[in-house]
């Protein structure tokens, strides 16, 4: 297995950082090739966002990312930006001022779908990157809640978040999206329609056979089934091993197999919402890492601790055949 990883890396201990920091904590932003089996890293591809996309002084980062026609779609935060899988060469960069925080990518039918989430909306893009529909997520309109006039790229962070939404995917043809802080992911058609995930607050939900995959920020895996939208089965990842600690969000399933990914953690003006967070003021630390699951056995079979990257927080982590299309997306 070559696994994709998507990363942030950061300018210093990332658990020293206090509140009003919440935009001034990355400084590089990377895609990884890691090579499961032998636990190398067979390629690293670094980026910084031109100042007009990011000026100096804010957090560098890569988020979420998707593979579409020979492309790598790649959030950063303030831009899309459109790598060649070929050679990973930067194709083209989109951006807006009203890009704040954006935390992934999902492009279908040459839709290009992005949450918003220092915004807390879902924005639809056309392939040359304009914004072509605004979804809003939270009680009040996005417009009346924000300025039209501001550059968000700019803005350090607007939190705190009614709603936080983290991961948008298709179903059935229409869109879906998880929102953090209603422990929840919905329908954006059909707002009524919603999967409840109970346990914690959602970050990624990937479709793999007849299942859809959440994590949270907890560190839970929650199953839901395709059809029913109703919750599975439930694994609660730091009951397979009592190190587990970290902010869960990467997820990739190759079988019987879950990849997830620990971030490690970090004061945040959010301590108060995630029930791991005790682990930092106890002052109990772990290196960010990926852990390998037997979702059948509901044991753990096998990590990789980035020892030398150990603050960095990671995001997408996908099988690298599926990234080069021999996988469906």
């Amino acid at each position: 297995m070559r696994l994709l990883v998507t990363m942030a890396l950061p300018k210093k201990d990332i658990t020293t950082v206090g509140d009003g920091k919440e935009g001034y904590i990355y400084e590089r932003a990377r895609i990884e090739i890691l090579d499961w089996e032998t636990k190398t890293s067979l390629e690293q591809h670094e980026y910084r966002p031109p100042p007009e996309n990011l000026p100096d002084g804010l957090s560098v980062r890569f988020t979420g990312g998707c593979p579409y026609q020979g492309k790598w779609y790649q959030a950063s935060g303030t831009e899309v930006v459109v790598y060649n899988v070929a050679d990973w060469s930067v194709e083209s960069v989109f951006s807006h001022p009203t890009f704040h925080d954006l935390h992934g990518v999902t492009v279908i039918d040459d839709q290009i779908v992005i949450p918003n989430t220092g915004l807390e909306m879902v924005q639809f893009l056309d392939m040359n990157g304009e914004i072509v529909r605004e979804k809003n997520l939270a009680s009040v309109p996005t417009w009346e809640r924000f300025d039209r006039d501001t550059d968000y790229r700019a803005v350090g962070s607007t939190k705190p978040h009614e709603i936080h939404v983290n991961h948008v995917f298709q179903l059935d043809g229409q869109w879906w999206a998880t929102r953090a802080m209603k422990d929840d992911a919905i329908n954006l058609s059909h707002p009524d329609e919603r999967i409840d995930i109970r346990v914690g607050h959602p970050h990624d939900g990937i479709i793999r056979g007849d299942f859809i995959y959440f994590t949270t920020t907890n560190a839970h895996i929650v199953i839901a089934n395709v059809a029913t939208r109703k919750v599975e089965d439930v694994i609660e990842l730091a009951k397979l091993d009592r190190s587990t600690r970290g902010w869960c969000r990467g997820l990739e399933v190759d079988g019987d197999y879950a990849y997830v990914g620990f971030s490690r953690l970090r004061r945040s003006k959010w301590a108060g919402t995630f029930h791991s967070m005790k682990d930092v003021v106890k002052g109990r630390k772990r290196n960010t890492h990926i852990e390998k699951i037997d979702l059948r056995r509901k044991v753990l079979v096998d990590s990789y601790d980035y020892e030398r990257d150990g603050s960095g927080a990671i995001f997408t982590l996908m099988d690298y055949d599926r990234v080069q299309g021999k996988l469906p997306g």
